[in-house]
């Protein structure tokens, strides 16, 4: 199976981000605005949040792996990532994940006897944790961390995928172990490993968690030099249909409006503050000032001198 970005976030100077290009994206997604203040915003986007957080110092962007997924679905990913790159940006985290159809509780229990106290994916080796879980059926399975809660450059995680999303969704997978790296703002990631994290992935990964297949490019932190992604123009009537096709909040208003009976009188209220909308939004114009005849003859007299 293939490897997926399943996290990201990243951070921009407060004076030059691409809040808009990013929105418009989330957007074509079917993201819908969940909170919104003075410090940022949320986003709803399938079964994950989209945050948008404003400090004095940067502004930080955080797509969760729930958020890919749906992005990955409506095929808009790299339109994201493009969205992204419209201003300097820092990679500040990014998960990478990879999915082996084999049960977890036996890959668990060697993981765990062969490094019981610490485990070394980059420069220096960190401690290892195990979090016991007992599924229906008996067996121990569960997760075990390389680095848990640690200031490591690169932690990891493998877990019982199966038996998470059974317990969590009530979906029956195959038997399946997943494989996840946390990369920190120090390893260097960029764009382009959201994009092709495989190169990422298994420079870490193997070989002490998995044999690196054949033909996995070498990866550099700076392999991204040169990498370019033309994004198509969004069209603004496409954007719209999709934001209000998607949202909640209206569906909910119009669903009370027919409750109450009174459709006409809602939409007279949206019709209203479009209108007010339109007002506050109208470039200022002054109009023409043009004198009185009265105050034309009071210019003509004479001023009379102190």
């Amino acid at each position: 199976m293939t490897v997926i970005c399943d996290w990201l976030d990243v951070t921009y100077a407060p004076d030059n981000t691409p809040e808009r290009a990013v929105l418009d994206v989330l957007q074509l997604a079917g993201a819908e605005c969940i909170v919104t203040s003075e410090k940022g915003s949320s986003w709803r986007v399938g079964d994950g949040v989209f945050k948008l957080e404003y400090a004095r110092t940067h502004h930080r962007y955080s797509a969760s792996g729930a958020v890919l997924e749906k992005l990955r679905e409506a095929a808009v990913l790299m339109d994201y990532l493009s969205a992204l790159s419209e201003a300097p940006v820092t990679v500040t985290r990014l998960d990478a994940a990879h999915d082996v159809l084999s049960d977890a509780p036996p890959i668990l229990a060697k993981l765990r006897k062969r490094f019981p106290r610490e485990c070394s994916l980059s420069r220096k080796a960190v401690r290892t944790k195990f979090i016991l879980e007992v599924r229906e059926d008996g067996k121990e399975t569960g997760t075990w961390y390389v680095g848990h809660r640690s200031k490591a450059r690169v932690t990891a995680r493998v877990y019982d995928k199966q038996n998470q999303m059974l317990e969590r969704h009530g979906v029956l997978l195959p038997p399946m172990t997943r494989y996840e790296l946390t990369f920190k703002k120090d390893i260097g990631a960029t764009l382009r490993d959201a994009a092709e994290p495989e190169s990422l992935f298994w420079h870490y990964a193997s070989p002490v968690l998995l044999k690196r297949p054949e033909n996995v490019p070498e990866w550099s932190s700076g392999w991204a030099v040169g990498w370019h992604y033309e994004r198509p123009e969004i069209a603004l009537g496409e954007l719209l249909k999709a934001r209000i096709g998607a949202s909640g909040e209206l569906h909910a208003i119009l669903a009370l409006a027919d409750r109450a009976d009174c459709m006409e009188w809602c939409g007279q209220l949206i019709q209203r503050m479009i209108a007010e909308f339109d007002r506050q939004h109208e470039p200022e114009s002054k109009p023409e000032w043009e004198p009185t005849p009265a105050m034309v003859e009071y210019a003509k007299k004479p001023k009379k001198r102190a």
